[in-house]
């Protein structure tokens, strides 16, 4: 039982002059207690917001909060204070889903602004049981209201929530509709372009109008933002820009062209939109400033290329930027401001700029790259690095080769991706860069060396890869049996025997063991259907040794051997290798990772036994139930439903959002209502829209 001494002294501090006195009063009073309780309310309106977060916090640890909820949404509207009104709103959202059903209730108020403040917390809470009545409000009396609940209905999301909001478009409401595309944009739900073109007339409504096509996939969306890069006023172009930028983090340059067409066209004839663009590149909203990298390297003016090299700097924007340089037309006076502006530059902007100098033919420039390419400074170095690869042409292979043995293996594998973006897109590049990389293979192996050998090589590298299975680097053993991973899936180690990629499961070294499993993977996948031939006869990649060889590792004592081992199993398409597998399930204390992968290994060689996935659907480890409820979705009905249906009713919510995914994917019209209702109660909004997308799925069609 609870001593009642300190009671009376906790309530009566709650009325103590003293802050600190009040503070100590509100965390020791008791929610359950109905003196408390009323403490408790009173101290939500105090006049610190110390004492007010700790009365929240004490309601919030409820363990039967109902008492305090009528007072709560009441105190909601009627709170003497916005502090005291505020605090009662974070102890609603703090009690989450309890807190909905009286907060639906308050939403039925006579007073507009008792319905406001119900409106703003449902919006908080993100419970999509409060969509339909929030739905009812886009029609409410007072326009407030009508906004403030399509703004919540944005919160909230999910399947109910966007059709409902793109239904009240057509109401002849321009606060509503003000408020639903706002929404709408928050929530990257795009209206048919066709529904929406008719409001770019509308001064009020064009801005969010752009911003919302930025999120729109339809072909006709690029269009009607080209037609916005006209617009004269600094809010309609950066949402234009805003819009483009949305756009250009979706699609590549090049599926952009009506834009870029219109960009064009625009800046002739207005040549402030350059300023603009220019002007827009600090903008604190991301997608603005996006779009205005964009477009300003469509433009490619020279006088917008300094401000265009400064954005470098920023991480997000790099990539974007150096894009743009690299487009940028070899003319004189486009060499004299890229020339003119390097001395003003970070080391990001400087590198870009030095490097578009070098594509334009400036053997300084070059000269400068590559010797930035071995400076101290790891941002230059890399940088000028990264230039390289983007310059393309034989002049840069030779100074990254010579970067693969560095003894920072950051540098090294930089140099080995630029190569590789190199060979990839440049094809009279490749030979050059295969040269050098074959030249460097026997006298400075390096790990960075065979990433490249891997990405652009060919048949011929299988035997020069397969060779440094024998190095005495692990680090290099490890690169060799992943270039013959990449190789393998690139399709050049077909009816191939690699006798010691067999031999490297055997390695003393556990990484370069699972490295060489992890490559039989690869060469299983390539080669399904050539499997398990006799090295003698078919010399085939998965041969009868390499299937003993994988067979054992499943014993190995390190368990990411054993996972990839099963995986490679797996990738056989070989039943006569379940028996192994299920055994590896059969044991209790097998470690998550290696359950998960034979799991896999099982459901790739077909329908798995229904007792080794009800056991594992019952694992302690979530990974490795998610694993059991998709390999369900491969039994019969009569067997998958039980274990969907009991996964749904996990505490975990991603193992709830997994049997919610595989009852889509099981097609099982059974289980529709199931979905459906937990589509309605689950409380967490991902879970519950995974539900009523399978719910979706599952409807007769």
């Amino acid at each position: 039982m609870r001593d009642p001494s300190p009671v009376p002294a906790d309530r009566a501090r709650g009325d103590a002059p003293d802050e600190e006195a009040r503070y100590r009063a509100a965390v020791g009073l008791d929610p359950s207690d109905a003196d408390d309780r009323a403490v408790l309310l009173r101290l939500l309106g105090d006049g610190s917001w110390r004492v007010r977060m700790a009365a929240v916090e004490r309601i919030a640890s409820a363990r039967d909060p109902a008492p305090l909820l009528p007072a709560l949404v009441a105190a909601l509207s009627s709170g003497e204070t916005i502090g005291a009104r505020d605090a009662a709103g974070s102890a609603l959202e703090r009690l989450g889903a309890l807190a909905v059903e009286p907060l639906v209730g308050a939403l039925d108020a006579d007073e507009p602004h008792q319905r406001l403040a119900a409106v703003a917390v449902l919006g908080a809470l993100g419970d999509r049981r409060a969509v339909p009545p929030l739905a009812a409000l886009l029609a409410d009396p007072d326009p407030n209201v009508r906004g403030a609940a399509a703004e919540a209905l944005g919160k909230i999301g999910g399947p109910a929530a966007i059709p409902t909001l793109a239904s009240a478009l057509d109401l002849d409401d321009e606060g509503l509709r003000l408020a639903v595309l706002g929404a709408l944009g928050g929530l990257g739900a795009c209206p048919p372009p066709e529904r929406i073109a008719p409001f770019l007339r509308n001064r009020a409504l064009c801005r969010p109008v752009y911003r919302l096509l930025g999120a729109s996939d339809d072909p006709a969306a690029p269009l009607l933002l080209s037609r916005g890069l006209s617009e004269r006023t600094r809010g309609a172009r950066e949402a234009v820009l805003a819009g483009v930028g949305q756009q250009r983090a979706r699609r590549a340059c090049e599926e952009l062209g009506p834009i870029e067409v219109a960009a064009r066209d625009a800046a002739a004839r207005d040549p402030g939109l350059g300023d603009a663009c220019a002007a827009a590149l600090s903008s604190e909203e991301p997608f603005v400033a996006v779009g205005a990298v964009t477009v300003l390297g469509w433009i490619a003016e020279p006088r917008h290329v300094p401000a265009l090299l400064r954005r470098a700097e920023d991480d997000r924007l790099r990539p974007l930027v150096d894009d743009a340089i690299a487009r940028l037309p070899a003319r004189a006076e486009m060499k004299a401001s890229l020339a003119e502006v390097i001395p003003e530059l970070g080391p990001f902007g400087r590198s870009a700029a030095l490097a578009a100098l070098a594509r334009m033919g400036s053997p300084a420039a070059l000269e400068s790259v590559i010797r930035d390419a071995s400076d101290p400074d790891a941002l230059v170095q890399g940088e000028a690095i990264a230039a390289l690869g983007r310059l393309g042409g034989a002049q840069a292979v030779a100074p990254l080769a010579g970067l693969l043995g560095d003894d920072d293996p950051a540098v090294s594998m930089q140099a080995a991706n630029a190569l590789v973006e190199l060979a990839r897109g440049s094809p009279e590049s490749a030979p050059a860069v295969l040269s050098a990389v074959r030249d460097r293979a026997d006298a400075s192996p390096s790990a960075a060396l065979y990433r490249v050998l891997g990405a652009v090589g060919g048949p011929e590298d299988v035997p020069r890869v397969a060779a440094a299975l024998r190095n005495d680097a692990v680090v290099q053993r490890v690169a060799a049996a992943g270039a013959i991973a990449t190789l393998a899936a690139r399709g050049h180690a077909r009816g191939r025997h690699v006798p010691e990629l067999v031999a490297a499961l055997g390695d003393p070294a556990w990484p370069a063991r699972a490295a060489a499993a992890r490559a039989f993977v690869a060469l299983a996948g390539a080669n399904v259907g050539a499997c398990a031939g006799d090295p003698a006869d078919g010399e085939h990649p998965i041969c009868t040794r390499a299937l003993d060889a994988l067979r054992a590792a499943l014993g190995d004592p390190e368990p990411t051997v054993r996972a990839a081992a099963a995986e490679a199993l797996g990738a056989t398409g070989r039943r006569d290798q379940l028996p192994a597998l299920i055994a590896l399930l059969a044991d209790p204390e097998v470690p998550a990772v290696v359950a998960v992968s034979a799991l896999h290994a099982v459901s790739a060689l077909g329908p798995p036994p229904e007792d080794v996935v009800v056991r594992a659907a019952a694992h302690r480890d979530p990974e490795v139930a998610k694993a059991a409820v998709a390999a369900a979705v491969l039994l019969p009905a009569a067997e998958a439903g039980p274990i969907l249906l009991g996964a749904a009713g996990s505490a975990r919510w991603d193992v709830r959002r997994a049997a919610a995914v595989a009852m889509a994917a099981r097609r099982d019209p059974a289980l529709r209502a199931e979905a459906a209702r937990r589509a309605a109660e689950d409380p967490d909004p991902l879970v519950a829209r995974a539900f009523a997308e399978a719910a979706a799925a599952l409807a007769p069609r």
